[in-house]
């Protein structure tokens, strides 16, 4: 018989020991989900005098990569951001309480690791040692703000079907942000995107186990795009004379304890590409960005970072890392 797909739970917690699967702690409201163990299959393609090519499939190293996506949780979404970017600092006594998130510049630099766990009614999955490679934000005037997110995991394992609870608070509608460009409310920006990308390579050793001897986080850059409507030249301007402004998307609501952000700010923005185009009744401007590394967004680790994500929710201090 077919299960239902809408069925399926997405669960995930920190890890002690990186690659020691834990239980689900927290539980993660998503639109899709993509899990996909990568088991490399050497082959034997010693000749034997026959007009075939290979003989035989021997198995190789194996990982795992799982992807998801969904709209933007102001508690949930900082399990993400914690796991690629590795910096945080949790200040408050009580909720709401502020993480700031920056890149880890101490140590090996490795962010944290996750136990991801994948419910999907016919039997239930954990993939360990997750490191996230990849975190983009979109939002618009019109629509839910949303994230995608990337991890290279272990292998994936069996295990019992954890039972899900879920977040309170609500997901963040589009039209309730605020972007400001070098200091100056941009109310004219209609959407837009941030991706915090870097890369984890697994790496493979000769000891015994088909699993990698590590998933190793690499350097990280921070991209987007902004659709405006083209009111004037000052961005397209910013672009042709390199400026580089600084650059906010912020998103606020509630009071009191029940206050919750998610915030993204880049010090210095280089504008890669500005695009003027004609395709609707007014006239708009497409800008592409990358955010340039600067010690104003960098955390307590200190160095560099191209951003500083700050969210305010009822998260207590030790559970996203």
């Amino acid at each position: 018989m077919p299960q239902p797909s809408f069925r399926s739970v997405l669960g995930i917690a920190k890890e002690t020991t990186f690659g020691t699967p834990v239980a689900a702690t927290a539980f993660l409201p998503v639109k899709t989900m993509g899990p996909k163990d990568q088991l490399k299959l050497l082959e034997d393609k010693g000749q034997r005098g026959s007009l075939v090519e290979a003989y035989d499939a021997i198995a190789g190293p194996v990982f795992s990569e799982y992807d998801f996506d969904g709209d933007v949780f102001p508690d949930t979404f900082g399990w993400a951001l914690t796991g690629i970017l590795g910096d945080l600092t949790t200040t408050g006594t009580s909720a709401p309480y502020t993480h700031s998130l920056a890149v880890l510049n101490t140590g090996t630099g490795q962010p944290p690791s996750y136990t991801i766990s994948d419910n999907y009614s016919i039997g239930a999955r954990q993939f360990p040692g997750a490191r996230f490679s990849e975190v983009s934000m979109k939002f618009s005037g019109d629509a839910m703000v949303t994230y995608s997110a990337k991890a290279t995991c272990l292998a994936s394992a069996t295990t019992s079907a954890p039972i899900p609870s879920y977040t309170a608070v609500p997901p963040l509608a589009g039209w309730v942000g605020a972007v400001t460009i070098g200091g100056a409310a941009a109310t004219y920006v209609m959407e837009g995107e941030c991706t915090i990308k870097r890369s984890v390579t697994p790496i493979h050793t000769v000891d015994g186990s088909q699993a990698p001897y590590a998933l190793w986080s690499g350097p990280l850059t921070t991209s987007g795009k902004l659709t405006l409507v083209m009111e004037d030249d000052s961005q397209l301007t910013n672009y042709l004379t390199n400026a580089k402004p600084s650059l906010d998307i912020n998103y606020q609501q509630g009071t009191g304890a029940a206050a919750v952000q998610v915030k993204e700010h880049m010090s210095k923005v280089a504008y890669t590409n500005a695009q003027i185009a004609r395709g609707k009744d007014f006239i708009e401007l497409t800008v592409d960005f990358a955010a340039m590394a600067n010690t104003s967004d960098a955390g307590a680790s200190g160095g560099y970072s191209p951003v500083k994500v700050t969210l305010q929710n009822a998260i207590a201090p030790g559970v996203y890392k």
